[in-house]
């Protein structure tokens, strides 16, 4: 075994005992910086965050904060991570695609869809849920009504991913927020979703009813013209058991 081989062993020996406290892990998450140039790998079957990191002589925390990574002992086969380096030699390449320069998410953003599978949908969704307090059975009905839980997805009306965030809310969350997540990303997706319906149940005093109706109509027309859109409020509250 070379040495350099048994350095990535021993590294990804030494990631897997690693756990930073959650609170640690959302800030890192939240973090952005764009001041760097990217090489993008794909992750495949087997790979560890600690073993690309050594590969990619990237400090693992760096690369996770700049991924996005919750928990860097979770991540996803297929997903496309950037590993940041001072670009000596290498064009710049902007982490997230679907952000544009002034912090607003881009419209019909095909080429920043990020693909997604049905286990990785679901742990996060319960992860934001337990992160804002809600109901994992609210958000996850949420999320198969909206989009059957499908990230590379773009509704005719603009909404994107799990979620169906439009690109106008997800700019605005940004904004209540200080962060610049995207939404074209599925964690990113995911968790703005999820702050989404926390803030319209604080709106709407946890009225079920109305809560989901705004998600779907928008929180302006249930508290002017009142609950309409009956077929969506009663599948997502057959789907959580709560009617």
């Amino acid at each position: 075994m070379s040495r350099r081989t048994l350095f990535i062993f021993i590294a990804t020996l030494v990631v897997s005992f690693i756990q930073i406290p959650f609170y640690q892990q959302e800030a890192y998450a939240a973090e952005q910086n764009v001041n760097y140039h990217c090489t993008y790998y794909t992750i495949r079957p087997g790979d560890t965050l600690g073993a690309i990191a050594a590969r990619g002589h990237v400090n693992i925390l760096t690369l996770a904060r700049v991924n996005h990574i919750a928990n860097i002992n979770l991540i996803f086969a297929a997903q496309s991570l950037c590993l940041p380096h001072n670009g000596r030699g290498s064009r710049s390449v902007r982490y997230s695609p679907g952000i544009l320069s002034n912090g607003s998410v881009r419209w019909y953003a095909y080429d920043a869809l990020e693909g997604s599978n049905y286990y990785q949908v679901d742990t996060l969704l319960r992860r934001a849920a337990a992160f804002y307090g809600l109901s994992p059975n609210l958000v996850i009905a949420i999320a198969r009504q909206e989009s059957g839980f499908r990230q590379h997805v773009i509704a005719q009306d603009g909404g994107i991913g799990v979620m169906q965030l439009m690109p106008s809310t997800a700019s605005w969350i940004n904004t209540m927020t200080g962060t610049e997540r995207d939404p074209y990303k599925v964690r990113d997706n995911i968790f703005m979703g999820v702050f989404y319906v926390r803030m319209l149940g604080d709106t709407f005093h946890w009225d079920a009813v109305k809560l989901i109706s705004a998600y779907n109509e928008g929180p302006w027309a249930v508290a002017h013209q009142g609950v309409k859109n009956w077929n969506y409020v009663n599948n997502v509250l057959g789907m959580a058991n709560l009617a």
